[in-house]
């Protein structure tokens, strides 16, 4: 009977000494005690966050990975081609800056036309045999195209550009629900023979050859997510953790010295510290769960990216998210009490009074040397690996900062009130020295922005790195204005190369691009009225191939644009009928006449040529400067939150700061009531020394971002603007936080009256 006796006395044990941890924290109508329970809040809210963003990355990935692999083609045997199938390539196309797929895919054996009544299972075989890739429920008949939704949707176009429309792509065989992604099969005329396309015998390759696939050439892997998580949303989580540990150190220092001195061991500190943060951890917790947990079962589109997340494929998250938050709430509670301990373990060992040492930890040092050296270390090195090194590196100097940064803006403050500068200035003499003594205050009131300040410089090197070549590509294509297009095919027939010129307009310009005599280099033919169309001629050379200088009168954009055509250096040379430009291969320089001229050919060349690709010079510039722009959005949007966490975290430490100061000038009250002295003791002992921390915070930003921009992001324009602006803000903030510190010290000033005498 004992043992059960004795559990029960210590389960009741841990009960008592929670709830006295939750009273100590309930401060009654003490709003500081408000201000530490939101802190907490907003640390157990960012940290679901960022358990929710993990797992929704791995839940994605996951299905993403399985539709891909489940329509990826498996190649035949390159010296056996008796167990083709199939057909299959991806020439691609763009629209709007982005990458996408038309697959065609033309069965080896003629399929009858028939419409089953019910879809076919993915991978399937059709009537001849050959398997259906997921997504479709039968075979395209020749000319035919199912279009993803989302192109459908964002390209009207798309219903007739590739064919006749035979329906939509059903989920299973997309990707995500906003990939663009179409399946044809090639007109009559013009299949894809045994020449074109590679030869598959089913679709169920590993997801690695995904890369098959237009429209996921430029897909991030996993990890790139979690990398870019760890520091905007990780690392700010663990500053509100850290800042909230220690608001109300005194009260709390005091509480585990007395806990100390009569005995009390490190568990029941523990326990006492785990009461204060339970109910908060918790309330952010539930907060934070509540609307993230709906998504899982209506799907999302998030913010600032356009990314489509389908519910089905968040299924996992349903149930794993809610278990996976008891354990982070746990975890926070054992971190925050774990951070009381570290704390109180520099009280005495016994219980008679000793004299206190001035003891600085020398450890924020050494970390935020070691992560500047790792940064710096980092960026030399440059390609993955060196990114990786350097976020790590950014991570461990801005970890370390806030402490080097209250000591330093201390001794500042000691410096500017010590002396004969203090003299005959009480509120001077008594913010400056309450300041010099107090660095801890300062390093939790700027922890929060100066960390700010860092992620933020980052965030726009990184950012406006990505999107500088895009800017560049789309400044070309508004100056070419699509008066110029490239059309390249497999090789076709003679007859469908007619076909083509045919359907073309008869005021649109045709040249043609063909290997020279030697094979070596290319020239570029056609009629002189289309020669002419480039630029004035200075003679048409028809005899025999010239240079472009030589042939031209002057340079112009349509001139300057066959450079970005890939064809190297390109002579000149005019046919004498318009059937020289039908035989053999070499893609095509269009002029279009009218505005919609591209739509126009993009049609003709789906109709009439063998996997067709129409585009203007330097489109896969635009495209990719256009993919590495978007790539900058995701990081914008998850810097965002981790940016609002910050930002609030600074907010709260600060007005903290300011009530902790109000409560120690109240014995002020006998000697003067007036509110401006407190406004001046509040700036010498406050908004002085955040604003000596705030500059010396965004001058170590700004040489963090100076590594990445000199070695990992030359095109990045310079962060000096923005460091600017945010200092210019975070000065705001701790003017009117000091504004608002006076006014609540001499506020309070009125209600003190002496007790215990």
């Amino acid at each position: 009977m004992s043992g059960p006796r004795v559990s029960a006395t210590r389960r009741g044990a841990t009960a008592q000494l929670l709830a006295v941890g939750r009273r100590a924290s309930s401060g009654g109508r003490d709003p500081r005690g408000t201000v530490q329970a939101l802190c907490l809040v907003l640390a157990a809210a960012g940290a679901a966050v960022l358990v929710w963003g993990l797992q929704v990355t791995h839940a994605v990935y996951e299905a993403r990975d399985a539709r891909l692999s489940a329509r990826v083609p498996v190649m035949a045997a390159p010296d056996d081609s008796r167990d083709v199938l199939l057909r299959w390539s991806d020439p691609g196309d763009t629209w709007d800056g982005r990458s996408l797929s038309v697959v065609n895919i033309e069965p080896v054996e003629p399929v009858v036309p028939v419409v089953p009544a019910a879809p076919a299972a993915p991978g399937a075989p059709g009537a001849s045999g050959a398997p259906l890739p997921p997504g479709l429920p039968r075979w395209p008949q020749p000319g035919e195209a199912y279009v993803s939704p989302a192109l459908l949707a964002a390209m009207p176009e798309a219903a007739t550009r590739y064919g006749v429309l035979a329906g939509t792509i059903a989920p299973d065989g997309l990707a995500d629900p906003g990939e663009l992604f179409v399946y044809r099969r090639p007109p009559p005329g013009v299949g894809m023979g045994e020449t074109a396309g590679l030869g598959a015998v089913g679709f169920g390759a590993p997801p690695e050859r995904a890369a098959l696939f237009h429209s996921q050439t430029f897909d991030r892997a996993e990890g790139d997510l979690h990398l870019l998580m760890a520091p905007f949303v990780g690392l700010p989580v663990m500053v509100l953790l850290v800042v909230a540990s220690r608001l109300g150190a005194r009260e709390r220092d005091r509480r585990l010295a007395i806990l100390h001195a009569i005995g009390a061991g490190r568990s029941v500190r523990a326990r006492i510290a785990a009461g204060e943060c339970l109910r908060p951890l918790a309330a952010g917790t539930v907060l934070a769960a509540v609307p993230l947990t709906i998504p899982t079962l209506t799907g999302l589109r998030l913010p600032l990216t356009g990314y489509e997340i389908a519910a089905a494929d968040l299924a996992p998250v349903r149930w794993w998210f809610p278990l996976t938050l008891v354990a982070v709430w746990a975890a926070l509670c054992v971190l925050f009490a774990a951070l009381h301990l570290r704390i109180g373990g520099g009280v005495a060992e016994g219980n008679r009074p000793r004299p206190g040492r001035e003891r600085t930890p020398a450890w924020p040092g050494y970390v935020c040397g070691l992560g500047t050296l790792c940064a710096l270390w980092g960026a030399m090195i440059g390609f993955q690996v060196g990114v990786r090194l350097f976020l790590v590196g950014v991570v461990l100097a801005l970890a370390g900062l806030p402490p080097l940064l209250g000591r330093a803006a201390a001794g500042i403050a000691g410096r500017l009130t010590g002396g004969r500068r203090g003299r005959g200035d009480a509120a001077r003499l008594l913010g400056g020295r309450w300041a010099a003594s107090r660095p801890g205050v300062i390093t939790r009131t700027c922890a929060a922005l100066a960390v700010l300040l860092g992620l933020v410089a980052q965030a726009h090197v990184f950012v406006t790195h990505l999107s500088g070549p895009a800017r560049e590509a789309a400044a070309l294509a508004r100056h070419l204005d699509g008066r110029l297009l490239q059309v390249t095919a497999a090789p076709t027939g003679e007859e469908s190369v007619g076909r083509f010129l045919a359907a073309l307009d008869s005021g649109d310009r045709v040249l043609r691009i063909r290997s020279d005599a030697s094979g070596k280099g290319t020239v570029l033919r056609g009629s002189c009225e289309d020669l002419a169309a480039l630029a004035p001629l200075r003679a048409c050379p028809r005899e025999a191939a010239d240079q472009p200088p030589y042939v031209f009168r002057q340079r112009t954009p349509l001139t300057e644009a066959l450079r970005w055509m890939h064809f190297g250096p390109v002579s000149v040379q005019a046919t004498t009928s318009p059937d020289e430009l039908l035989p053999g291969n070499g893609p095509f320089v269009i002029l279009p006449a009218t505005a919609d001229g591209r739509e126009r050919v993009e049609r003709a060349a789906q109709a009439h040529l063998a996997l067709p690709d129409v585009g203007t010079p330097g489109e896969s510039f635009t495209v990719g400067g256009s993919a590495n722009a978007r790539i900058g959005d995701w990081a914008v949007l998850v810097a965002a939150i981790g940016f609002v966490l910050l930002a609030l975290t600074g907010v709260t430490g600060l007005l903290h700061a300011f009530l902790d100061r109000a409560d120690a000038l109240r014995p002020l009250a006998g000697y003067t009531s007036g509110v401006r002295f407190h406004l001046r003791v509040a700036w010498w002992g406050m908004g002085v020394p955040t604003l000596c921390a705030m500059v010396l915070a965004t001058l170590f930003a700004g040489v963090l971002a100076a590594f990445s921009v000199g070695f990992l992001a030359p095109t990045a324009d310079s962060p000096v603007p923005v460091l600017a602006g945010g200092l210019a803000v975070a000065v705001a903030v701790c003017a009117a936080a000091t504004v608002a510190g006076g006014l609540l010290a001499a506020r309070f000033t009125h209600r003190w009256v002496p007790h215990g005498d």
